[in-house]
């Protein structure tokens, strides 16, 4: 067993003056790489993607580099080339096998840059379309991250068609579409700068199967051309077989005119694009297939890379066989094997990358005695009955930033627990207001899937919301209550009788230091009665600024959770209030953002809120002596080593983070 490095990540840095240019493209490249957290239930991969610019002045920080391999994303133009920071700051990137920079020209001024980017082939954005601009950019940082860290043929990293990504393209001959499809793919491929990028092998009409061709999709990803026919010809079905057998990866595309009586079943299971062809493909079609040949083969040498590197640090048996795509009938002889009289079984299980597909749909393995598994459902426990609570929101923007992180980072850790908590049974128990996205949208559509395939009417969300908060509820609020109310309990906790006096009617702004107060008060109720209510409490995030109660939310949450002697999982490695406790229990240094002068400094009328608190009853107050003393004596009860909670104080990888959360599970209620 080894510690877990993971095999790769991204990192994507710019100039802040030219973040309105360079968003929209890092936003649509990070959206393929990474998860999407607007679709949470896709099968997209979840590649580490950090981010490095400022806020404002100054460089940032240098990065830790922390995976086995790095590819850094850089995009220049005349706003960095023309500041001598930041040139200094890029030139000083360090230079290592195991870091790949892909240099990106917004404009010609970054070929006046000398050092370590003189010597590099740079990708020049201002020659690509600006309609296409986004998908020109995503194939070329794409292929360069095959190239670099995921072909294992390629022994030294150049560039041209030499050591470009192999194509094959699979069609049907009398498929009109199909042949359409087929020509204009070679044709855009072979006619412009993509050439750089791909090799599409065809095969004249009239071949028979051979070892040419297999030779061909041993080392090629496989475009499949879906026309009318193409599921019911021979060679087209050979060619699918062939590639599910050596293991390629392989993408659909849909261009069925009419009519196809029985697509061939063992062309499931992977993407597929649709082409509606009037006339000939547009550009823009071209582009989405070649997008996605290029991300699903990404996806696929980057699962195998990162499940073996789970297998290395122990989270899944050693004999257990890797897949690169969900389980398929297909599978079934990587288990068994004939051996003449019998059937012998080679191994024990099958695992494959996140996220884990509903039970029904890997019946027909587990009826065969077949343990299937994702790298965190490996050695779960049952959750039936628990009560685990969620406090997790984002930290400032600004502080988001200067970890190399933004929002989708948070949000993909909270759909990502929800989902497989709620697989083991579990009850999450959260607090706040009831907004149609993110988070809270993601929950209730896995609440409620859950509650369908399971056949039951248990309720798995409960949602503690203070006065005045549900009193202000708008109509799409009492629209989503009204619809979610079979699969979650919605629990509106009224003020405390000891601020009843200061309330003048349900209008409250909290706009002045009394207002505050009350609102303060009506907070630290709502997270006594949640958080009594729990067994656990999983921590991420907080904001330092800007809040309404006494103390930072997810810190009192911390604090109380702590005074009830409740188990706490601390995720520091995506900053906020969480970060500054794990920092304290760790090294015993007190952050800055847990001191009252901080506080008060930072946050207007703070000052004045806790004059009010004083002024009513000592015990409502904030007592940051106090509290610091209580961080450093605290006792998480969570089931993990001290090794293994500073591992969790720290990773700002998502999975290693769940899996660390699901060990300490494991530990206090494994069999």
């Amino acid at each position: 067993m080894t510690n877990y490095v993971p095999p790769l990540s991204v990192i994507f840095v710019w100039h802040p003056a030219d973040t309105a240019t360079i968003e929209p493209i890092i936003r649509h490249c990070s959206s393929l790489l990474s998860r999407d957290i607007n679709k949470p239930f896709s099968r997209s991969m979840n590649l580490p993607i950090f981010y490095c610019t400022t806020t404002g002045k100054g460089v940032p920080a240098q990065f830790n580099i922390l995976s086995t391999k790095t590819v850094i994303v850089i995009f220049a133009g005349e706003n960095l080339v023309a500041n001598d920071n930041w040139v200094t700051y890029i030139e000083k990137i360090p230079a290592s096998e195991n870091i790949n920079i892909i240099p990106i020209a917004l404009d010609v001024t970054p070929f006046n840059i000398k050092g370590s980017l003189d010597q590099k082939n740079w990708i020049r954005a201002y020659d690509f379309e600006s309609q296409y601009l986004k998908d020109y950019i995503f194939i070329s940082v794409t292929h360069e991250i095959y190239r670099y860290s995921l072909n294992d043929s390629l022994k030294e990293i150049l560039v041209g068609k030499d050591k470009a990504l192999n194509i094959f393209l699979s069609h049907a001959k009398d498929g009109k579409n199909g042949i359409k499809l087929t020509k204009a793919l070679k044709e855009f491929i072979d006619n412009s700068t993509m050439d750089n990028f791909f090799d599409a092998t065809d095969i004249a009409p009239g071949y028979e199967f051979s070892e040419e061709i297999i030779e061909h999709i041993k080392e090629s990803s496989i475009i499949a051309i879906h026309s009318d026919s193409y599921s019911s010809r021979y060679w087209c079905q050979r060619e699918i077989l062939s590639a599910k057998e050596y293991n390629r990866p392989i993408v659909a595309v849909d261009s069925i005119e009419e009519f196809e009586d029985r697509r061939f079943p063992f062309a499931s299971n992977v993407p597929c694009v649709y082409v509606h062809l009037d006339d000939k493909p547009t550009e823009k079609d071209l582009l989405r297939i070649l997008s996605s040949t290029l991300l699903e083969t990404v996806r696929f040498f980057y699962s195998k890379l990162l499940l073996k590197q789970f297998r290395e640090a122990g989270w899944i048996e050693s004999d257990a066989e890797l897949l690169s795509r969900p389980p398929e009938v297909s599978d079934i002889d990587k288990i068994f094997v004939d051996i003449g009289d019998s059937i012998s079984r080679k191994h024990k299980s099958l695992v494959y990358p996140e996220p884990p597909l509903y039970s029904e749909e890997l019946d027909f393995l587990i009826k065969l005695g077949i343990q299937v598994d994702t790298p965190l459902t490996c050695n779960v426990c049952s959750l039936q009955d628990k009560r685990i609570g969620i406090s997790i929101s984002d930290p400032d923007e600004e502080e988001l930033i200067a970890i190399g992180q933004n929002k989708s980072h948070l949000i993909q850790v909270s759909q990502d627990l929800a989902r497989h908590l709620l697989i083991r049974g579990a009850t999450l128990i959260y607090g706040g207001d009831l907004r149609e996205d993110g988070f809270t949208k993601f929950i209730f559509s896995e609440a409620h899937t859950l509650q369908a395939r399971s056949r039951s009417q248990s309720i798995h969300l409960k949602n503690y919301i203070a006065w005045p908060i549900y009193k202000n509820d708008s109509d799409n609020v009492k629209h989503w209550k009204a619809k979610c109310r079979p699969i979650a309990n919605m629990i509106e906790i009224p003020p405390p009788i000891d601020v009843t006096d200061l309330i003048p009617n349900e209008d409250m702004p909290a706009d002045n230091a009394q207002n505050l107060f009350v609102w303060s008060r009506c907070l630290t109720e709502m997270r006594y009665k949640m958080i009594d209510n729990c067994d656990i409490r999983i921590c991420a995030g907080g904001r330092h600024l800007g809040y309404k109660g006494k103390l930072p939310g997810v810190l009192e949450e911390i604090l109380i959770a702590l005074e009830m002697g409740k188990t706490i999982f601390l995720l520091g490695g995506f900053g906020g209030v969480t970060a500054s406790v794990c920092k304290l229990i760790q090294t015993r240094e007190i952050p800055k953002e847990l001191t009252v002068e901080w506080q008060i400094q930072n946050n207007p009328v703070y000052k004045e809120m806790l004059d009010v608190c004083l002024s009513r009853d000592a015990q409502y107050a904030a007592n940051y002596e106090l509290l610091v003393e209580y961080l450093k004596c605290a006792d998480l009860k969570n089931g993990l080593s001290k090794e293994d909670n500073d591992k969790l104080f720290n990773t700002t990888f998502m999975e290693e983070a769940l899996y660390l959360v699901f060990k300490g599970l494991n530990s206090i209620w494994g069999s």
